[in-house]
């Protein structure tokens, strides 16, 4: 990607539970000027990227390469800029969600926790669907900092397999921000 610039970093952060240091792990950090976001994703294994333009917007995406197990993939929104007050932002997420888990043709859950991801602070749900008739679980988070647009983070995977990726997610979504 022409307007993605690649940088590796080394990653030594804290556990929230514990004082142990973590060991470092390479990450890719991707400076996308179309999202005004910086997203990490993992060098090793690299995860395959795209940026994809539709009418609607722009969507920066993540994988998991071939034959890694469980399979994944990420992905970052940006919602049109739009004026709400901070106190809208849980019906603002509740409003993805439901798009969302329409999208994925199911019933979306009835509560959001609050949680913070780097910049951004917001509302996180997860949900099980099925999708291609293989039973998928989705973990969504729509927030933003304030005077910013919202962003939406999403993870897929199979179903029972979201706890495999929760090192991933720290170590991506944590480190998310906006670029100014």
């Amino acid at each position: 990607m022409k307007s993605v610039a690649l940088l590796i970093a080394f990653i030594c952060t804290l556990s929230s539970s514990n004082a142990n240091a973590r060991a470092g792990r390479p990450m890719i950090i991707h400076r996308l000027p179309e999202l005004n976001l910086e997203i990490w994703t993992e060098q090793d294994p690299e995860w395959d990227t795209t940026l994809q333009k539709k009418k609607g917007g722009v969507t920066f995406i993540a994988e998991t390469p071939a034959l890694t197990y469980p399979p994944a993939h990420m992905s970052w929104s940006t919602l049109p800029p739009f004026q709400f007050e901070r106190n809208e932002m849980k019906e603002v997420a509740r409003g993805v969600l439901h798009q969302m888990a329409k999208n994925y043709r199911t019933k979306p859950p009835d509560h959001l926790e609050p949680r913070r991801y780097g910049d951004l602070t917001g509302y996180e749900a997860t949900f099980s669907a099925e999708q291609n008739n293989l039973p998928i679980d989705i973990r969504m988070f729509c927030g933003h900092r304030e005077g910013k647009p919202p962003v939406v983070m999403q993870l897929v995977t199979l179903k029972d397999k979201l706890p495999h990726l929760a090192e991933h997610v720290r170590r991506s979504w944590t480190h998310l921000k906006y670029l100014d």
